[in-house]
């Protein structure tokens, strides 16, 4: 008997769950569907977004020069850029337009924002050759030795670590990002 109740209670408990009373329906997120009021270009190094319209908010995103951003609204001094699904604020006077940002929107001069290490060695002759593939962001996403002339195998491992550390400003074409390819040589 006490088994029967128990199984009437518990059956009691579980069928409002089964039948989704108590439960809210799974919606996805919202997407902001709304047409850019602009097309603008990055003017300035670099344009970070923030998730309000505030110097101290949270960077969301960073743009390098020269990429082309959506523009949804603008509110004073700051601009709403469409990032992804969503949006944030940056400041407007960091956009403007294609020859505010350039007379062309190509930035295809490879540049390190953080270079690699220099690693010394007192006693090779010799040079080493990397090749690197960087991703749309500017991050080394791998890295081959092509020729090593100094007969160190470690001083070769060591300079291709530290490339593998390096990072540059994103190569960006007709306001968009690119990957490329980079070619590191190191001569002792």
């Amino acid at each position: 008997m006490r088994r029967a109740l128990f199984a009437l209670g518990l059956a009691a408990l579980l069928l409002p769950s089964c039948r989704g009373e108590g439960t809210k329906p799974f919606l996805p997120e919202p997407t902001d569907t709304r047409e850019p009021i602009a097309m603008r270009y990055v003017t300035g190094p670099k344009l970070p977004v923030h998730v309000r319209a505030d110097e101290g908010a949270e960077v969301v995103i960073t743009y390098q020069r020269g990429e082309r951003v959506s523009i949804l609204a603008e509110q004073g001094d700051w601009v709403e850029v469409r990032i992804g699904d969503g949006s944030g604020w940056a400041r407007r006077e960091h956009v403007g337009s294609a020859a505010e940002a350039g007379q062309d929107t190509d930035q295809s001069a490879v540049r390190f924002e953080r270079p690699p290490a220099n690693i010394i060695s007192m006693t090779a002759s010799g040079e080493i050759y990397i090749e690197a593939d960087v991703n749309t962001d500017g991050d080394v996403v791998s890295t081959r030795i092509i020729t090593n002339t100094t007969g160190n195998e470690a001083l070769a491992l060591h300079n291709e670590a530290a490339l593998r550390q390096a990072k540059f400003y994103p190569i960006v074409r007709a306001g968009e990002r690119q990957p490329f390819k980079y070619y590191y040589r190191v001569t002792y």
